[in-house]
């Protein structure tokens, strides 16, 4: 059964499917309308190109530029209907012409006597209609008209019927050129002309090579190695014997030899060229399966390269992994015991009964453990930037407030060392759309170096404006300067210029990496200036400012109203001194304190007793405190406060889902923990009959 598949696309179609069927259609055109105007202007030598050859019939020729005609409407694949009808038209038409001239042709070789016509003036033959032009004219109509058929097995069959076309002219063509009289001259008998075989074989090579990219054709206009195989040998297969034929008898006419040496001469000649376009195929075959073994092993490289690069990128993500956890986990082994003296030292500082002495050893305690604190949070911070991982939350900020709060906590050293603070806080809108607590760390991170790079007795200004609706704070110091070949590198991490600098104030140069990049991620920017070396430096920073908000914050006005009552907590803490130094400043403030160093304990007081809040660490000895605050919410209504030295945003995020209200980071700062469960005691005044 034969289905119809015209409608069905091509991906990509070959030049050689488009060039060649027009080219082909156009020549056999040329020689039909040439001998068609031989015939009509009587002129002979159009009629066959060289006296004494069988000059073409115009019926034939008639037949030939239909079929060049039907080849050139059918080719594209995509012809608009009208184009497409036309050419089947045609196609149909010329099978009519050849089954028509076989009809009559049935009995008798010889062709009807009207078809007949007598020879040119110069005594040569002209053509006749007979069974092999015929025949010829059958198929060629037939695979034009079925140029985009195929059966339900994949069979086309215009292919078979164009190749047996091109067969036909092949064979009248071996003939011309051997002279063989005997095949195409008899009396009887007078076959196609030369012209007319000529043309064939182009119609037919046409229609083949219309739809190359399908079918037994794709593979030999394929870009395989068979398809280039092919596309040699074949034609040499169909022109060498036509070529040695014609060169013989060339030869034997001019009497350089006689037919019996011209016969053996020509096999020989044959073999011989046969063997070398073989011997050039295979040299130029090895070649392409050469390069491709190189390419292939080439590629196998690059696919080995490849593959080592995703093991070392997958062994650098676990490195880098590894080095993540394990400064968590150092921090947090660093942070456990600085807990207990940050709190001890905290609360101290503010005892009133302190003698001075002993208050001004406990703030220089306070001072190392903040900084000891905030060296791991350094890192901490730039693991997180580097890795994506910070988060921000933004909110309106007042940043006079943040300013007085950092310029308070570094009060004392200011005046450990003498300085003269000048502040100018000129900027009429000085609110920010920003993280309260990370842009008051890059104040804080620019006040201390400002505070510790200069000297005694020295200076630092502090002023802000507004500058083209945005806000600008500027510090500026009499220290030790920036030399200029530093100035491009002071924000890259861990520099802090001459090592001389970095041994003489210590430090791990990431203040000012993250201060830059916090910024950025804010929106803001960051800018340094100084004259070289003992001339001190000034650090610009610029924010978009926004209007200010129309009410004080709720925590604000809790924050600042105290508390109210005191309050039954639970301290759940595995690290002993922690524990029993923070049981022991909340009892002083008032509180009815109960503890725990693990989980189990801690439920086990949960379920005992009533309690308004839960203070407990997140990494316990049989678990972690998610598990404790999880339970207490089953349980009764309280608040949480989570403590841990893990202070990644994951731990936030687990601690806050959870059930905890707040996260405090180890070391903690008693004062910090002191307002928290101050706002604790207001809400719970607050809510009690």
């Amino acid at each position: 059964m034969l289905l119809r598949t015209g409608s069905y696309s091509l991906k990509a179609s070959s030049p050689i499917t488009q060039v060649a069927p027009l080219a082909t259609s156009r020549l056999t055109a040329a020689i039909a309308v040439t001998v068609l105007t031989g015939w009509v202007a009587q002129i002979d030598l159009l009629k066959n190109f060289a006296p004494g050859m069988i000059a073409m019939n115009p019926f034939t020729a008639g037949g030939l530029l239909g079929a060049s005609i039907a080849l050139f409407l059918r080719q594209p694949i995509d012809a608009p209907k009208e184009r497409r009808i036309i050419g089947q038209l045609l196609a149909g038409a010329i099978i009519a012409m050849g089954g028509l001239n076989l009809l009559f042709c049935s009995h008798n070789l010889v062709g009807p006597r009207w078809l007949m016509l007598p020879p040119l003036t110069d005594g040569s033959l002209v053509e006749v209609n007979g069974a092999r032009i015929s025949l010829s004219f059958v198929l060629i109509g037939a695979s034009l008209l079925s140029l985009n058929w195929k059966s339900s097995r994949g069979f086309r069959p215009a292919e078979a019927a164009s190749a047996v076309t091109a067969i036909i002219a092949v064979l009248s063509l071996v003939a011309y050129s051997h002279y063989l009289i005997g095949l195409y001259i008899t009396s009887t008998y007078t076959p196609a002309s030369l012209l007319t075989s000529i043309s064939f074989f182009l119609l037919a090579t046409g229609v083949l090579l219309a739809r190359a990219d399908r079918g037994t054709l794709a593979i030999i206009v394929s870009e395989t190695a068979a398809g280039m195989l092919a596309r040699r040998l074949i034609p040499l297969a169909i022109l060498l014997p036509i070529l040695i034929g014609a060169l013989r008898q060339t030869a034997e006419r001019a009497g350089l030899y006689d037919p019996t040496f011209g016969a053996a001469h020509s096999a020989t000649t044959f073999m011989v060229l046969f063997f070398a376009a073989i011997w050039w195929t295979t040299r130029m075959l090895f070649r392409i399966d050469t390069n491709r073994m190189v390419a292939e092993g080439a590629r196998q490289k690059q696919e080995e390269q490849v593959r080592q690069l995703n093991i070392d990128k997958i062994a650098a993500e676990r490195a880098s992994q590894a080095k993540d956890d394990f400064l968590a986990v150092l921090s947090h082994e660093l942070r456990t015991p600085l807990t207990p003296a940050l709190a001890a030292a905290s609360y101290l500082a503010e005892h009133e009964n302190l003698s001075p002495e002993l208050h001004e050893e406990v703030v220089a305690i306070r001072t190392s453990v903040q900084l000891e604190a905030r060296l791991i949070d350094d890192l901490l911070d730039l693991t997180r930037i580097t890795r994506g991982k910070i988060e921000l939350h933004l909110e309106v900020v007042d940043v006079h407030g943040l300013l007085r709060n950092s310029l308070e906590i570094a009060r004392d050293n200011i005046l450990q060392k003498q300085l003269d603070l000048v502040m100018d806080f000129g900027a009429d809108r000085h609110h920010v759309w920003a993280d309260a607590v990370r842009l008051q760390q890059v104040f804080w991170n620019l006040i201390n170096n400002a505070v510790k790079f200069t000297k005694k007795n020295g200076r630092i200004t502090v002023r802000t404006v507004n500058e083209d609706g945005r806000f600008v704070f500027q510090i500026t110091d009499t220290g030790v300067g920036i030399e200029p070949e530093q100035l491009d590198r002071i924000f890259q991490a861990f520099e802090q210029g001459e090592r001389s600098i970095s041994r003489r104030f210590g430090g791990l140069g990431l203040g000012l990496t993250i201060s830059k990049r916090l910024l950025e991620l804010q929106g803001g920017t960051i800018t340094v200036h100084s004259e070289g070396l003992n001339r001190g430096a000034s650090f610009k920073l610029s924010l978009a400012s926004v209007e200010s908000p129309k009410t004080a914050s709720v925590s604000r006005l809790i924050a600042d109203e105290g508390p109210a009552k005191s309050l039954q907590l639970l301290v759940v803490e595995d690290h002993p001194q922690t524990l029993r130094v923070l049981a022991a400043l909340l009892r002083k403030q008032g509180h009815k304190v109960l503890t725990a160093e693990c989980v189990q304990a801690a439920i086990k007081l949960l379920e005992a007793e009533q309690f308004d809040g839960l203070i407990s660490d997140i990494g316990l000895p049989d678990g972690n405190g998610c598990e404790i605050m999880r339970a207490a919410k089953q349980r009764q209504s309280l608040v949480g406060i989570a403590l841990s030295g893990f202070g990644m945003e994951e731990d936030v995020r687990r601690s806050i889902a959870a059930g905890f209200d707040h996260h405090l980071t180890k070391p903690i700062d008693f004062q910090e923990l002191q307002k928290f469960v101050g706002a604790m005691a207001v809400r719970s005044n607050h809510s009690a009959p």
